[in-house]
């Protein structure tokens, strides 16, 4: 989401760096429009000196742009906020802005709107990407992530609905990734190959380039397909299509229905089941429980149909 702004300094003239954490230096990795990277060690400055620290950081430099807290509290609302606990349609109102457009209004290009983030990759990265793609070249290459951070970011019915899928299409393949915890979700399968805990994140973000789909809620790895005319599906949880998936090309967005998960989108920040409607018989909140299967194979299917057509064009050429 901050790539377009180092775009667009860089473009002007300005010399930018980057403060950020671990995850945040593995985003920018090989980005030319970032000059230097100044790391942000996790917990290394405790909450209320946050605002004295970076008072002192702005100090050697011409021009700060502070995005702590634009998104993640600003649009994703906190129990420490007001809004929090305002009637849904209230928060919807207040919150329901894309956050690529926002990131840039924050950034001081007021107006612009609808740029997409960019990834970088080494020439190594970029050859490994290729060696995978051209392993499975003949192959309907999925990339399915598994998890995000959050409660509300993982489908109860994954294993149903890859499993459906493959079933029915032989010359379909699943890649599925996430950390380490997410090989508790994995699947056994003939086509389905478990890279969680195996592939960090930069061999995640890279296939999302080389993959002929990637599906999976509202995480960095289908951020990351955002900057790809990749086809994506995206399964909406906390986040609107508006806010998230707006500009992503060749994005199908897949929400459950209002009458069954009322509370969706909720603009919250969600760290437990306490603070969510769940289904009880899948201990999963409703905007994943009752997001129905069927969605995400109608999708899939749009997209392998139109993967199969251009490869019987390709062969008649």
């Amino acid at each position: 989401m901050t790539s377009p702004l180092f775009r667009l300094y860089k473009e002007a003239g300005w010399h930018t760096t980057a403060n950020v954490n671990p995850r945040g230096k593995a985003v920018l990795e090989h980005n030319p429009h970032v000059d230097d990277i100044l790391l942000h060690e996790d917990d290394s400055v405790p909450n209320e000196k946050l605002d004295e620290h970076w008072a002192n950081l702005a100090k050697g430099y011409d021009r700060v742009v502070n995005l702590s807290g634009s998104i993640e509290k600003g649009l994703l609302k906190t129990k420490a906020d007001e809004e929090y606990i305002w009637p849904k349609l209230k928060r919807h109102l207040a919150c329901d802005v894309n956050y690529y457009d926002r990131t840039l209004e924050i950034g001081g290009f007021v107006g612009m709107k609808g740029l997409n983030g960019e990834l970088f990759f080494s020439p190594e990265e970029e050859r490994w990407g290729r060696m995978i793609r051209e392993q499975h070249a003949r192959r309907f290459l999925v990339l399915w992530s598994l998890s995000g951070s959050s409660v509300h970011k993982s489908y109860p019915y994954a294993e149903l609905v890859a499993k459906a899928f493959l079933d029915q299409h032989s010359d379909a393949v699943f890649f599925t990734v996430g950390e380490q915890l997410c090989r508790l979700l994995e699947f056994d399968h003939p086509h389905a190959k478990r890279r969680s805990g195996v592939w960090g994140i930069r061999k995640s973000f890279i296939m999302t380039k080389y993959s002929d789909l990637v599906v999976g809620p509202e995480t960095g790895v289908l951020n990351a397909a955002g900057c790809f005319e990749t086809p994506k599906i995206v399964m909406l949880s906390h986040s609107s299509h508006e806010n998230l998936s707006k500009h992503w090309k060749n994005c199908y967005p897949v929400e459950a229905e209002e009458r069954e998960a009322p509370c969706h989108p909720c603009h919250k920040l969600i760290y437990s089941l306490d603070e969510c409607p769940v289904n009880k018989a899948v201990k999963s909140p409703v905007c994943m429980a009752h997001l129905r299967p069927e969605k995400i194979l109608n999708a899939m299917e749009k997209v392998y149909a139109q993967w199969k057509e251009a490869r019987r064009g390709s062969l008649c050429r």
